[in-house]
């Protein structure tokens, strides 16, 4: 086990050479656990909301943990609390206390930002002193990286000038916009499907491999279609077997005639089953429809995994033919309608961005692997330039409508106002 002195002047001499406040935030909550062990910790300021989490490099406004965490720290800086439970906050948060954050927490004041560290366990009062001092030494290295206010005072006789010209400024037209993660998906692919119930034995094209027309693309499993035809081609065989003994025994019997009738159809029956069975067996190697590239996931996920008749698998695309797909925010959503210019800045080009029109806006918000809720935006290409390639990624910006400047500076600030005061 380490010396904690050791550990602490090892935490010390990275918070006062920490270059910004965000770094000596990350700091705090992720070095502190070498110190005091506990399993989530959180700073949080009254001017920028939740600034660091523990075990997460960026933090995302939108997430739910993070919204919610904006509601408990203003309770916590009213009440002065210290330790705190579930127990301690309201009933309408304290619920969400087990989805979120172990049973104990201790909330350590930071200047006018706060510290809050949760586990399993009681803290001891000698690890809240440790981290108290811990709370003090982050405060004083995020303040001494702050940005510096720069104070200056206008000559005499032009203030009245240069006020005129800053209301002057705020009716300055500019366009409204949006920003939202992006990226060129295919604009009319091909959906390959299962084309029958059954289990994937073998995939003979990789993710983004290039296909031509009537290439295998992947094939089911036939055991199961081979042993099935195989009986069915026994009984086929057996059904005519009986029906020709009956048409030979129709010369000398009259009651054969009917029995002869009764096991054609059977034979009939049987032969149609076989050629079922046969098609079947023919259709489990599914070919590329058309020219492009296969898309889809990792292909050790397919193999040997079961599926169903009409279940996507994969497309085909063309490399070329793409649209784009922006993620908007809810809070965003309201400024982005069909008709509105986007701008794709590609991360790997960002001088040559790609000029789309957005095409439709999903209305319901969907679940985003990075665990956010964002709209679904496709946006077509306006045919000028070259299009993006599938897959490249990059920032779209979307125009809305032509606001006063200070409109466009105070949106967001006065939207947050009215969600606080209820106004």
């Amino acid at each position: 086990m380490s010396d904690p002195l050791i550990v602490w002047l090892e935490i010390e001499h990275r918070l006062l050479k920490a270059e910004r406040a965000v770094e000596a935030a990350f700091i705090a909550v992720n070095l502190a656990h070498a110190l005091v062990p506990y399993r989530q910790a959180v700073l949080w300021s009254p001017v920028e909301g939740v600034v660091a989490l523990s075990s997460v490099a960026n933090v995302e406004a939108g997430a739910p943990l993070v919204l919610w965490l904006g509601q408990v720290f203003p309770h916590l800086a009213a009440e002065r609390l210290r330790t705190v439970t579930a127990a301690d906050l309201p009933t309408a948060l304290g619920a969400q206390w087990g989805e979120w954050l172990p049973p104990h927490a201790v909330a350590l004041p930071v200047g006018d930002e706060y510290l809050l560290f949760a586990r399993d366990d009681p803290f001891r009062d000698d690890e809240v002193a440790l981290l108290d001092r811990l709370a003090d030494l982050a405060g004083l290295a995020r303040k001494a990286r702050a940005p510096r206010k720069l104070a200056f005072r206008l000559p005499k006789g032009r203030s009245k000038w240069v006020a005129a010209a800053a209301v002057a400024a705020a009716f300055i037209p500019v366009t409204g916009s949006v920003l939202a993660p992006a990226e060129a998906v295919p604009a009319h692919p091909v959906v390959v499907r299962a084309p029958l119930d059954g289990v994937v034995d073998a995939l003979a094209v990789a993710p983004n491999d290039s296909v031509v027309e009537g290439q295998m693309l992947f094939a089911l499993d036939a055991t199961n279609l081979v042993g099935r035809l195989e009986v069915a081609l026994q009984q086929q065989a057996t059904a005519e077997a009986e029906y020709r003994q009956a048409a030979q025994a129709m010369v000398f019997d009259a009651k054969a005639k009917t029995q002869a009738a009764i096991l054609a159809g059977r034979a009939e029956e049987k032969a149609a089953e076989a050629r079922l069975l046969e098609n079947q067996l023919a259709r489990i190697q599914v070919k590329a429809p058309r020219a492009g590239v296969a898309v889809f996931d990792d292909a050790s996920e397919w193999i040997g995994r079961p599926v169903a008749v009409g279940e996507r698998v994969m497309a085909v695309a063309d490399e070329r033919d793409t649209e784009i797909e922006a993620w908007v925010s809810p809070a965003d959503v309201g400024e982005v309608e069909p008709g509105r210019r986007l701008t794709l800045f590609l991360n790997t080009a960002p001088l040559s961005p790609a000029r789309a029109v957005v095409r439709s806006v999903a209305y319901e918000a969907s679940a985003r692997p990075d665990a956010t809720l964002a709209h679904r935006v496709r946006a077509g290409l306006d045919g000028t330039g070259t299009p993006p390639r599938l897959g490249l990624k990059g920032t779209a910006r979307i125009d809305g409508d032509t606001v006063p400047l200070v409109w466009w500076l105070f949106r967001r600030p006065l939207a947050t106002i009215r969600q606080f005061i209820g106004v």
